[in-house]
């Protein structure tokens, strides 16, 4: 049993195959389940294969990462009799370059503090253990409860969104251990040589367009640590019209990707250059981030090409205006 975290009465752990009777239990209660967008299992050999799965997929993320720390939901247990409460947790998405924060508990257990409690120890789990910039939820617009729990651990309400095909509420509450600013060129320089230019001279991370006037640097800090970064250039592509500013070295730390930094930084770029009524923002993306960049908004321009000694690429853009 891999224990994950502790609050005052309660232990999080990671999920076992036992725990399969619970929630085929919790989600045959109509009422749990009534503003998730989820159905009942239909027996349950389908909740034992699911958490099957479950523990398969963490299993080797865990081996992966050589590290128990990662993303997932985890079993709310009470210490005083081990009871199974719920769940409660974290998951990824990657199309929205965030991770988000869930919860589900027996009705038996609600109107307790157990969803509140077992929630702000994610929170402080995510921002102390697994260094998270920010995180999400998502709320039913009449599920009043679970959007007061939220409201409890000091997340904040941003918008109303469908999700799952259900109208709701999306919250984010942002971790104050970082930082995302405008920096100097020079400053780009500890993250952009190890991620785009290892193994080469430092020299050759310098770009000519880095101190043209057109031209911003943004950085993510972590602490007084810059570990993420982006630049944002005044250039133009003969096939697209418009003013048009181009992306160039977009790089984080191998250590914190995975953490919806490279989206933030993208996102407030955008922001800038949409106040500056620069309505094209375009690109040259390695092959192997076109799903990250796709997921934002952006489109492909033509046929992959190579660039020497970097590797393949194709070229992407996104209308800002």
């Amino acid at each position: 049993m891999i224990t994950i975290l502790e609050t005052e009465r309660l232990y999080l752990r990671a999920f076992i195959y036992e725990d399969a009777m619970h929630l085929y239990d919790m989600n045959n209660d109509p009422d749990v389940i009534k503003f998730t967008g989820d159905s009942a299992f239909k027996d349950l050999k389908e909740a034992q294969d699911f958490i099957s799965e479950y523990i398969g997929l963490r299993t080797i993320k865990t081996t992966k990462d050589s590290s128990k720390e990662s993303l997932a939901r985890y079993a709310v247990i009470r210490k005083e009799d081990n009871a199974f409460l719920g769940w409660c947790g974290l998951k990824l998405h990657k199309d929205k370059g965030a991770v988000d924060i869930g919860f589900r508990f027996y009705k038996q257990y609600w109107k307790q503090g157990y969803a509140t409690e077992s929630t702000r120890g994610c929170i402080a789990y995510a921002f102390l253990n697994l260094q998270l910039p920010f995180i999400i939820a998502h709320a039913h617009v009449d599920n009043l409860q679970s959007r007061k729990v939220l409201e409890k651990c000091s997340m904040n309400e941003i918008e109303k969104i469908n999700y799952d095909n259900n109208p709701s509420i999306l919250y984010r509450l942002d971790n104050e251990d970082y930082s995302l600013r405008e920096i100097d060129a020079q400053d780009t320089w500890p993250v952009r040589h190890p991620v785009l230019r290892a193994g080469r001279p430092l020299e050759d991370v310098y770009m000519e367009a880095d101190e043209k006037a057109t031209t911003f640097h943004l950085g993510m800090y972590h602490h007084n640590k810059i570990v993420g970064v982006a630049s944002f250039m005044g250039d133009t592509y003969e096939e697209f019209t418009g003013v048009q500013t181009r992306l160039r070295g977009m790089a984080v730390l191998p250590e914190y990707r995975n953490k919806g930094i490279a989206a933030q930084i993208l996102n407030k770029g955008e922001e800038i250059l949409k106040e500056r009524k620069r309505n094209i923002l375009w690109f040259n993306a390695r092959t192997v981030a076109l799903d990250f960049y796709k997921n934002l908004g952006y489109k492909m321009i033509g046929e992959e090409f190579d660039i020497p000694q970097v590797g393949p690429h194709v070229r992407m853009k996104k209308d800002l205006l």
